[in-house]
């Protein structure tokens, strides 16, 4: 067979240097590492060997498995039929079984005997799987056993996991060693009555093993069941298990091998060799079960993150197996974390033109499993404002940009290594408004609108006199009238919808968005009976909609508004009763469905 033809080296390799565990940064892909030690079985009858392996610093021991082969890597011919499995467990560090209840298990020990045959140059060799960059807390170990088989048969005998744990990793032993004829066959993922899992079966909580004897009876034989356990937090593991038949003839064996999804790491694996209809086989015996490829050939030491688990079932001289099911297993774990994602406004009343900052903190449903990174999605109702890429598990927005009225934030999370995608819940609410009522009544003679002073004509308000709009100060008008000039010097937002200006209005070097009028929002035009001088706004425009009577410049404006619609400067659907000059706007001003009685240039033209 293929397999036993590599080798296996001997030592555990350190894990080179990288990023730090995923509790203590970003949340990284957690890493599989597969360590493995081979140890020689003396050339005699009934003699065994024990191999010990241990995972490297900053991984953990989550499972392991073991493999009776040639030392000799260049020799192509599997080992004789007498040499065979006796158990795969956690240990310490001299071989010895675990004890029920042995917390955080760092050795994973692999017994192989030979049967009435031996021979030279064969080994035994354990394989430790150590995961790297997880949250599997406290880990323990569960054992049972019973005293059997003492004659020809087969007992099963089951390990369960504390309530709240699940499985990781497992495995199986009988003992005596020495004893010739007494054997681990099956070691595997079941319910609590020691039945074999299905495909798809997910968070195993029991581990059963299964020994055969074909021979003398042994009063002081026992089979044994280890199921290394931990608390998953959100992790979650599938079992896929595959279904097939044992060596068909005598001396020959078979591999089959369960691989992981795409997605998913390899925890552990086990296997099963049930009786036929005429029983079990009395030389069919296991000769390995380990992590591999998918085609079967085990991983060589300091391998990550491998894909498989694969068994090898043998026959002996006398014949196959003939009808003998051989399941194997994969447990494959799922490190994707649930997340949570929280929204918080500096200020849910800030005043129209002035910022207000969204943060959004993503938490992971599980600790110890590091920092969610990504972006974060921050949406006004259904639009889209910003996306921001996560810093420490948080992400700000701010912006100055807000209409009045209330608005309904919500922030997405869009994933990212090991994390999942999550929403906010409900909407957190943000309402914009004014430094005092709003006009709805006539007030006469001049109105200046002072800096970080915000002011509003509704619907009924009557201005009647010129305003002036300082640095820094805001004004929004809906549905009110001004008779008089409208001027604005460094304004920290203006918005004019369905108003009307019995006079000139100027706007000159905006902070803030400037809307008069909108294609794309509920803002209708105005009515401006004279000339219309808007020049060197820096943070977003938008005049559409207006009839103007008089002349009208654009000239050098910029910025962006809040959502795509608003990514230049715009001048549409506009009735100019003079002369239209659009120059230096940038990006280039979107401009469309706009009539002159005039010249048009720049721009415009």
């Amino acid at each position: 067979m293929a397999a036993a033809s590599l080798t296996l080296g001997a030592a555990a390799p350190s894990l080179a240097a990288g990023p730090p565990a995923a509790g203590a940064g970003e949340a990284r892909e957690p890493v599989i590492h597969v360590i493995s030690t081979d140890t020689p079985v003396t050339n005699a009858p009934s003699a065994f060997a024990t191999a010990v392996s241990t995972c490297p610093a900053g991984s953990v021991l989550v499972s392991g498995g073991m493999w009776g082969s040639k030392v000799d890597a260049t020799d192509p011919a599997p080992p004789i039929n007498g040499l065979r499995a006796k158990g795969t467990f956690p240990s310490d560090a001299s071989g010895t079984v675990s004890l029920d209840g042995t917390q955080d298990p760092v050795f994973w020990a692999a017994v192989g005997n030979f049967g009435g045959q031996s021979e030279e140059g064969d080994k035994i060799t354990s394989f430790a799987v150590c995961a790297e960059g997880t949250a599997l807390d406290h880990r323990v170990v569960s054992v049972a056993s019973v005293a059997a088989p003492t004659q020809v048969g087969t007992p099963l005998v089951t390990a369960a996991c504390p309530t709240g744990t699940i499985a990781v990793g497992g495995g199986g032993h009988t003992v005596p060693p020495p004893s010739a004829s007494l054997k681990a066959v099956g070691s595997f993922p079941s319910d609590a009555q020691g039945n074999p899992l299905p495909d798809g079966a997910a968070n195993p909580r029991y581990w059963t093993a299964r020994g055969v004897i074909n021979g003398h009876a042994d009063p002081t034989v026992r089979t044994y069941a280890f199921a290394v356990c931990a608390d998953p937090g959100d992790m979650n593991i599938a079992v896929v298990r595959k279904d097939g038949l044992g060596p068909q003839e005598g001396s020959s064996y078979v591999i089959p091998t369960a691989t992981c999804p795409t997605g998913r790491h390899l925890l552990g694996g086990g296997q099963d060799l049930l009786g036929g209809a005429l029983g079990y086989s009395t030389g069919a015996h296991l000769r390995g079960s380990y992590p591999s490829d998918a085609a079967g050939e085990p991983a060589l030491n300091g391998t990550t993150d491998p894909t498989s688990w694969s068994a090898v079932i043998a026959s002996g001289g006398g014949g196959g197996t003939t009808d003998q099911p051989v399941l194997i297993y994969a447990l494959c774990a799922d490190f994707t974390h649930n997340t949570t994602t929280s929204l918080a406004a500096d200020t849910t009343a800030p005043l129209f033109g002035r910022p207000v900052q969204l943060t959004a903190t993503v938490t992971p449903g599980a600790t110890g499993v590091g920092t969610p990174t990504g972006s974060v999605i921050f949406a006004d109702g259904g639009t889209p404002l910003a996306t921001v890429a996560l810093t420490g598990g948080t992400a700000s927005f701010s912006t100055a940009k807000l209409q009045p009225g209330a608005h309904q934030f919500t922030a997405s999370y869009s994933g990212g290594p090991t994390m999942r995608a999550s929403a906010t819940t409900a909407p957190t609410t943000v309402t914009v408004g004014f430094s005092q009522p709003c006009l709805t009544t006539t007030r006469s003679g001049p109105l200046t609108v002072a800096a970080n002073q915000a002011l509003c004509l509704a619907a009924g308000g009557r201005q009647s006199g010129p305003i002036s709009i300082q640095p820094g100060g805001a004004l929004a008008v809906t549905g009110g009238q001004i008779s008089g000039p409208l001027s604005a010097s460094r304004p920290s937002a203006l918005t004019l919808c369905q108003a009307t200006v019995n006079g000139p209005v100027s706007v000159t070097g905006a902070t803030g968005y400037v809307m008069l009028g909108s294609d794309h929002q509920p803002c209708a035009g105005n009515s401006l009976s004279g000339p219309l001088s808007v020049n060197q706004n820096t943070a977003g425009l938008e005049v559409s909609g207006n009839t103007i009577n008089g002349p009208a410049q654009i000239t050098g404006n910029g910025g962006s508004g809040l959502t795509a619609a608003e990514a230049t400067p715009a001048f549409t659907a506009n009735r100019v009763g003079g002369p239209l000059s659009c120059s230096g706007n940038t990006p280039s001003l979107r401009q469309s469905g706009n009539t002159a009685n005039g010249p048009r240039s720049g721009q415009c033209a």
